[in-house]
């Protein structure tokens, strides 16, 4: 094999021969960034706020997306870093408030339906009764009156702020922070990052590691398979 990659050298291969032989794989580090889905909580903060269980299961949602964005960075001293982008919190925020004020509808017309009645035979809208009666839109009425729509962006920046140190061996990584560590099964393909699973920890063992018996798993906010694009 050393002499088969002399060989190659000589001949003009060499660059090519170091990257098949030699090279490690640092397609991972930059910037990548997902999406948290968070309509499901949405949702659920409008049914519990509506009071009545029976009327709000049957109640139907619009489809508006409701996303954050997640940012993960690996610099090459190897540092990783997780924030949430708190750009991204602005739109969910207003996203937020179109799929509420969809259910609210919704609501209000089962409601009317329950009590033998609908907007066609009263003759105006959901959001005329409203205005006729609350003197606002059900938008502004939902923004004074209803529930926090979102978890606050300081429990979120919380929830997804982490950082630590990794180490990748073959398509394994491993990241530790706070004395917890997690590896993990991955990939990079075109402009894409993906955790596909657990791996099994085929790195030395570090000095300080926690104590047998105490909880040493560092836990992520996700569900695999979990896919990044490129930022």
């Amino acid at each position: 094999m050393v002499i088969f990659l002399l060989l190659v050298i000589l001949t003009g291969g060499g660059l090519l021969a170091y990257k098949y032989f030699f090279a490690r794989d640092t397609s991972y580090l930059g910037s990548w960034e997902r999406e948290v889905d968070l309509r499901m909580f949405v949702m659920e903060e409008m049914n519990e706020w509506f009071g009545d269980p029976a009327v709000a299961a049957n109640v139907v949602y619009n489809d508006t997306p409701v996303n954050v964005k997640v940012v993960l960075r690996f610099t090459k001293d190897g540092k990783f870093y997780e924030e949430l982008d708190e750009a991204s919190y602005s739109e969910a925020k207003k996203a937020a408030g179109d799929l509420a004020v969809s259910g609210l509808y919704s609501f209000l017309e089962k409601r009317l339906e329950n009590a033998g009645t609908d907007t066609e035979s009263v003759g105006k809208t959901i959001d005329e009764l409203i205005e006729e009666a609350l003197s606002m839109s059900a938008a502004e009425y939902l923004d004074k009156k209803g529930p926090a729509l979102l978890p606050t962006l300081d429990a979120l920046k919380e929830m997804y702020g982490i950082n630590g140190s990794y180490e990748v061996k073959d398509n394994t990584m491993k990241r530790t922070c706070g004395g917890k560590s997690i590896c993990e099964i991955y990939f990079t393909k075109d402009e894409y990052l993906m955790f596909t699973a657990k791996g099994t920890d085929i790195f030395e063992k570090s000095l300080g590691e926690a104590i047998p018996g105490t909880e040493t798993e560092l836990k992520m906010l996700y569900d695999y398979p979990v896919m990044y694009s490129k930022k």
